[in-house]
């Protein structure tokens, strides 16, 4: 089964919430959850033109409160065929409305905004580990490089030189696979974050195996120690 696949096995409801980011200041992210109405072309247009900004950067969480199912697909538009911002929210808003299920939003991106199948289709070079909303300001842990070894062994002492983001009350943590991190394939740089944590009274807490098992899954082309 391909990762792709499996995703889809495991996201089996539409997306709740979506928010944008610019420059990878998650913490300033403009969060939007499927409950809301939708945005109107007004408050888009604001939302592009307000403050100087490089990136623009669009997630979309899958049940944001369940901490064993929670997944987030992160992608940055560069690279991408289609270069406009006002259409690059528009077509992601489209997708989140439409509650479409997971292979089938993949598609409508891949196709709309990327331009051809590209999106969780090439090798993972980079695996990270940081909290939510918090990713830059805090720092991730950095677990894995393409070309390592994967070794659980490994994998816990870099978690357990963070404490502050092995437990965390700010939010929840994410556990990132990043696609196309060096810019070298034609497509944008993406993330898929996988469940990694647990909730204990008021905060979060990672979960070392859950993380190893995912790298495993995640890792296809990689033989784990």
């Amino acid at each position: 089964m391909n990762i792709l696949n499996l995703l889809t096995s495991q996201i089996t409801e539409p997306a709740r919430i979506i928010q944008f980011a610019k420059d990878g200041k998650y913490e300033e992210a403009w969060i939007i959850n499927l409950s809301q109405n939708r945005p109107v072309a007004e408050e888009v247009e604001h939302y592009i033109d307000e403050g100087n900004y490089k990136e623009l950067i669009v997630e979309y969480i899958w049940k944001p409160d369940v901490n064993d199912s929670r997944y987030v697909l992160t992608v940055f538009h560069d690279n991408c065929l289609e270069k406009d911002k006002y259409k690059f929210i528009s077509i992601c808003l489209d997708c989140f409305y439409n509650k479409l299920e997971f292979q089938q939003l993949i598609d409508e991106i891949d196709q709309g905004i990327v331009g051809g199948p590209f999106l969780l289709r090439q090798p993972v070079q980079r695996v990270r580990l940081g909290v939510f909303n918090y990713w830059f300001s805090l720092g991730p842990i950095e677990l894995w490089d393409k070309g390592d070894k994967l070794d659980k062994e490994v994998v816990t002492k870099h978690i357990k030189t963070r404490p502050d983001i092995e437990r965390s009350k700010l939010n929840y943590q994410g556990l990132a696979f990043i696609y196309n991190f060096d810019r070298s394939l034609p497509g944008p740089y993406h993330v898929l974050k996988t469940p990694c944590c647990v909730r204990h009274n008021n905060e979060w807490v990672v979960d070392i195996d859950l993380v190893y098992n995912n790298m495993k899954l995640m890792l296809e082309e990689i033989k784990a120690k």
